[in-house]
């Protein structure tokens, strides 16, 4: 057993993950490429890469090239510049103008925090979108407003959805319209207040539902219609009992959430969430086959430690990506292979390491930052290529006597205070924690204080007049202003949902509050007792099953 040297907790490094990360160590760095034991567990290697990952603060600022005034991830007093993404893909500049030389009296993280602080940054990640000004980490999308980590979206706002139409507060939802607070969800329409359902219509305070239709305050059915609280009702009669319900009233709806999370533990929920799977560990896994602990990814094949992923192969603790193989540490990813220790890498890029924000087919570079089709480059100064090979074995060499090598980048390097970061979300800490460790932090986020009237909002959505969009709103949790637009109070009064009373952060953080976490305990099955591997911790009061035993409760 290793000792993590950040939580000193233990922690086993397993031959499965040695043997993987020996396989991606010579797809990147070719036969005599070895990388080291990690010296963190892995949740404490996880937090790491998050701390450099901002996907939902974002800031008003000008574009350092142009001028003109634009919304980026990095607030004004950043200490690099900042282009917007026309003048930022352009070719009025050349991120090997930045380059420097590589220092073997010095570690090679230093040189690269120098380097950080010259070379411009990307506002935010934003391809081919039609009005999504307030979006970040969007692509292919159209009049959407603050969802992040998304593509292929048409009027959704707040959260993050996948090949979305027209939904609304949503954490991790795909191919779904007109959906409202959905959580971990697939083919979806009509549906509100549902996690962990799929195939589905017209569901609402719903939980591991597929293939039904027309049901409320229901869990763990397969192909119904017309069920209250579980139960069969005829057509009139469950079109008559819903009539009663006032999903239009605020008071209401705090009940009926309530009341849903005792319903949902009268039922077993299985040990994990996913199907089509094939020798895998972890939850929210699809279609993927040679996994182990690996969360919320789908169609992914011999991966390891790693969440949230898409078409992944040959991927060992790494975060947020789709379409990438042979990939070590790595923090966000789109299109790329061979890379190690990089994060925010995209647009078929390949056998990088140590690389910060670089696209447009870049390869071969070790230490750059925002590099452009570049390729042998070393700290964003241009080699041939076999300089570039001979200076790659010596920094190696170097970072090894260092102990920088096989490590990725301390947070202290992260562009961001860790409460802007994706690390905070999951692995929370006070502001004091954070700077006794030596990491930032960020007091001012950008939020606006807010003096004027309190607003009273209606209980029910139709008593709410049209200009509610046009007042302030006082967060009842966080005291925080937001607004409600105008596309999202017209949502809200086609589907009679009432006005949120809390912010966009806190609903955010309300919906993450109902997911597990991304981490296992060795459990037993509570009727047949075989064990299991299971987010769902001990102490907890559901009753979890094996895959077999819930099989033979749900059909």
């Amino acid at each position: 057993m290793s000792v993590c040297k950040q939580c000193q907790s233990s922690f086993e490094i397993t031959d499965r993950e040695r043997v993987l990360r020996d396989q991606i160590a010579s797809a990147v760095g070719g036969k005599n490429c070895v990388f080291p034991d990690p010296k963190l567990c892995p949740q404490c290697r996880r937090q790491r890469r998050l701390v450099f990952r901002n996907e939902r603060h974002m800031y008003h600022r000008k574009c350092d090239l142009t001028g003109k005034q634009i919304i980026a991830i990095y607030p004004p007093d950043a200490p690099f510049p900042v282009y917007d993404s026309e003048a930022w893909f352009g070719n009025s500049w050349d991120p090997r103008d930045y380059g420097q030389e590589f220092d073997f009296s010095r570690p090679f993280f230093e040189q690269f925090a120098e380097l950080q602080k010259k070379v411009p940054r990307l506002s935010r990640v934003f391809l081919n979108n039609e009005n999504c000004d307030f979006c970040n980490i969007v692509g292919d999308s159209k009049n959407c407003y603050l969802i992040y980590g998304s593509i292929y979206c048409e009027d959704c706002y707040y959260g993050s959805p996948f090949y979305c139409k027209n939904c609304v507060d949503s954490l991790v939802i795909r191919r779904s319209e007109y959906c409202y607070e959905c959580i971990d969800s697939d083919t979806l329409y009509e549906c509100q207040y549902c996690q962990d359902c799929s195939t589905s219509h017209n569901l609402s305070f719903c939980y591991d539902l597929e293939g039904c239709r027309d049901c409320f305050m229901c869990v763990g059915l397969r192909h119904k219609q017309y069920y209250i609280l579980n139960k069969l009702h005829s057509k009139a009669d469950y079109e008559a009992k819903m009539k009663e319900i006032k999903l239009g009233s605020h008071s209401v709806i705090q009940h009926l959430k309530k009341q849903f999370q005792e319903f949902k533990l009268r039922f077993s929920h299985k040990f994990m969430s996913g199907t089509g799977n094939e020798n895998v560990v972890g939850d929210h896994l699809y279609n993927s086959k040679d996994c182990y602990w690996t969360f919320f990814s789908q169609d992914c094949e011999g991966v390891g430690l790693s969440t949230q992923l898409l078409n992944a192969h040959h991927v060992l603790s790494c975060d947020y990506g789709e379409y990438g193989s042979f990939l070590y540490e790595v923090s966000g990813h789109y299109k790329v292979m061979n890379c190690a220790f990089c994060s925010w890498i995209w647009d078929n890029t390949s056998n990088l390491l140590y690389c910060e924000g670089a696209t447009q087919g870049s390869k071969d570079c070790f230490g750059c930052v925002s590099m452009k089709r570049g390729q042998y480059c070393i700290l964003n100064k241009q080699y041939t290529k076999e300089e570039y090979e001979r200076m790659v074995e010596r920094i190696v060499e170097h970072m090894v006597k260092t102990g920088e090598w096989g490590q990725f980048f301390p947070p202290e390097y992260s562009l961001f205070g860790y409460n802007e970061t994706l690390a905070y979300d999951y692995f929370p800490l006070s502001k004091e924690e954070v700077l006794e460790r030596g990491w930032k932090w960020r007091d001012d986020m950008g939020a606006k204080s807010y003096k004027g009237p309190l607003v009273e909002i209606p209980d029910l959505i139709s008593d709410t007049s049209d200009d509610i969009c046009d007042k302030i709103l006082i967060c009842e949790v966080s005291g925080k202003p937001y607004k409600i637009i105008p596309q999202e109070f017209a949502f809200y009064r086609r589907f009679s949902i009432p006005l949120p009373r809390r912010c966009p952060d806190v609903r955010y953080y309300d919906r993450l509050a109902l997911r597990n976490p991304c981490y296992l305990w060795n459990r037993e099955c509570a009727k047949c007792k075989k064990p299991i591997q299971t987010s769902y911790a001990p102490e907890r009061p559901e009753t979890v099953l094996c895959e077999e035993c819930y099989l033979n409760e749900v059909y």
